[in-house]
């Protein structure tokens, strides 16, 4: 009794500690308008938010399969929904470690399995990240893009060195890590690890797994359709037109501002790339205030359904051990 009153005054404390940084964050944002005025048009905000609620439920589906295919199990939609969002708070708080570690402590009031859990998230991160870049490709083939190229290129020219740095470092590290796995005496001590890790690269091309990348294809989509719905509320002159480029932007803004293990949930970085990559379709000074006010748009969504997960997740009570 006293370990699960103490569990639960530290969950509340994490929550409180959350909280405090999320409003930190909020505040920073704000603060980086520099006295712009922002009006917003309450239907299209509304519609967007709603649109962005309907996804962040969408998005269970696709990592409750991943799941089951790593377990090997059937669990019940309420207790992943539950474990997906509360989860997502965790991201911001000390960054995507955070995530994972609030997924290792939530699993067991749930009655989910921890690597399962932890490997349906590498694998959704992924396909999310790799089909995030191919979505926005194309956008670098508008005849619009053709400036933000050549200055690309000239970043990538003056600091080619520590890119390519950067990349062997990676490549090395990962050929290390994977031999590591293979003959090191301490991963062999560590069955669990190894059981993850190899679920997590046993990729096969079936038609279970062709159905999530399309899944997860229109899910980008149906977001970006939500995006250009908040850009509205915001900016009523942009057009229809430009539909499209907006699907690709976000998506490839947010998987590489997922890769940074640094800012907690890409904190600075997408907004960086979104006000660069928003240009191509909006005025600079409305791309600036779109892409900070995103984050907000994003986390109100979270933290509206993580208060709704968190009220589950108290009412569920583990069945006490024999």
């Amino acid at each position: 009794m006293k370990d699960s009153r103490l569990l639960r005054h530290a969950g509340h404390l994490l929550a409180v500690v959350i909280l405090c940084f999320l409003i930190k964050r909020f505040y920073s944002l704000l603060i980086g308008l520099d006295g712009e005025t922002v009006v917003f048009q309450p239907f299209w905000l509304l519609t967007s938010l709603v649109f962005l609620l309907g996804y962040r439920t969408l998005l269970v589906y696709p990592w409750r399969t991943l799941y089951c295919s790593a377990s090997q199990t059937h669990v019940s939609f309420r207790s992943v929904w539950t474990l997906f969002q509360l989860s997502q708070l965790g991201k911001y708080f000390p960054g995507k470690v955070g995530q994972f570690a609030s997924i290792l402590v939530l699993c067991r009031p749930l009655e989910l399995s921890k690597t399962p859990a932890v490997v349906s998230t590498l694998q959704s991160v992924v396909l999310q990240c790799a089909l995030g870049v191919c979505m926005g490709v194309p956008v670098f083939l508008s005849p619009s893009a053709t400036p933000l190229l050549h200055n690309g290129w000239a970043f990538f020219r003056r600091n080619a060195p520590i890119l390519l740095g950067i990349a062997i470092v990676i490549i090395f590290g990962v050929c290390a890590v994977a031999m590591l796995l293979q003959k090191g005496p301490f991963f062999s001590k560590m069955p669990g690890l190894q059981e993850g890790i190899r679920i997590l690269f046993c990729v096969s091309v079936t038609r279970q797994g062709l159905g999530l990348l399309c899944v997860y294809i229109l899910l980008w989509g149906y977001f970006g359709i939500a995006f250009f719905l908040f850009i509205k509320s915001m900016v009523p002159s942009i057009q229809r037109s430009h539909l499209l480029m907006i699907i690709g932007i976000y998506p490839l803004a947010w998987s590489l501002g997922v890769l940074s293990l640094v800012s907690p949930g890409g904190l600075g970085i997408r907004e960086g790339l979104l006000s660069v990559l928003l240009t191509l379709c909006l005025p600079p000074a409305n791309a600036t205030l779109v892409a900070l006010l995103s984050r907000v748009w994003v986390m109100s969504a979270e933290i509206l359904l993580a208060s709704i997960a968190w009220g589950f997740y108290s009412k569920h009570k583990t069945p006490a051990p024999q």
